[in-house]
């Protein structure tokens, strides 16, 4: 029997992007805490979302071109 298969391609970029942004931002957390205690782990967080989301909507970017 022949069953239609979903078609979860539409969101392949959201997940790898949600991926990339936590990915980063968990890691970075973990360095900003070894190096400045739990304010050094907030900030480490926050630079770590941006730069994970920023460095993947550059790749997207760069794919398309």
């Amino acid at each position: 029997m022949n069953r239609p298969r979903a078609d979860f391609s539409y969101l392949s970029i959201p997940l790898q992007l949600t991926a990339s942004t936590l990915g980063t931002g968990f890691v970075c957390m973990k360095v900003g805490t070894h190096f400045g205690g739990d304010f050094g782990g907030a900030l480490g967080l926050m630079v770590g979302l941006v730069v994970g989301f920023f460095g993947y909507v550059a790749v997207i970017v760069k794919r398309e071109q």
